[in-house]
């Protein structure tokens, strides 16, 4: 299923981070410890932001 923006102002960044955010939260719930899910967080995290720096350095 393609993502489709709510708005059209949403940048294409939104359709960057979804499936960051949709992978790692599966990825999380399926992890054999909470150490393991927070780690998966974090890298997901680490992820988004630095697409949001190139993001945001780009304009």
């Amino acid at each position: 299923m393609r993502p489709v923006s709510a708005r059209p102002e949403q940048s294409r960044l939104s359709t960057v981070l979804l499936p960051i955010t949709r992978d790692a939260l599966r990825a999380a719930v399926n992890a054999p410890t909470d150490t393991a899910a927070l780690d998966i967080c974090a890298a997901a995290l680490l992820a988004i932001a630095s697409h949001v720096e190139c993001e945001v350095s780009h304009g």
